[in-house]
């Protein structure tokens, strides 16, 4: 079973990871905006013939923006603390819970930037689905190691 140390640093993984990718997104998006109206304004075009270079200058003008690198950078951090808690921890339990409270995590923090949901009752739904998917897992595992404790109890009583 989990114990509340490995609970919390799954859940932070979760949450870095969840809440990142909505601010990722809005600095991508962003960047789309400013580079229509730069396009609108300045008629000029760089292209080698291939556009290879108008694509690497897309590319860096994204990498440069701060609401895009910033939110990545912390994402990056919740990776290393998920590789530093999966090495001590149960890997059929990390990894759901990581991945579903991540996308809680993604789901609640875009409702809160403005982002419109087509259907929030069955976004609503699917958080308490996905939240209820979890404590199952916990749970049943907590109760499958119960039972081998239970099971090399009684083997090392019989010797």
């Amino acid at each position: 079973m989990v114990n509340a140390r490995e609970a919390l640093a799954l859940l932070l993984v979760g949450a870095l990871w969840g809440c990142t990718n909505p601010f990722m997104r809005q600095g991508l998006e962003d960047g789309k905006e400013s580079r229509q109206n730069n396009s609108d304004k300045n008629e000029t075009k760089i292209s080698d013939g291939t556009g290879k270079t108008k694509i690497t200058l897309e590319s860096i003008s994204r990498l440069a923006r701060v609401k895009v690198w910033l939110p990545y950078i912390i994402n990056q951090f919740g990776s290393l603390l998920y590789y530093k808690v999966l090495a001590s921890s149960n890997l059929t339990l990390s990894v759901p819970i990581c991945n579903a409270t991540a996308m809680v995590f993604s789901s609640i923090t875009s409702v809160l930037l403005g982002e419109k949901l087509n259907h929030p009752g069955k976004a609503v739904l699917g958080v308490i689905l996905v939240l209820s998917g979890v404590a199952i897992c916990m749970y049943s595992s907590g109760e499958r190691l119960k039972a081998e404790d239970r099971s090399v109890k009684s083997w090392n009583e019989e010797l």
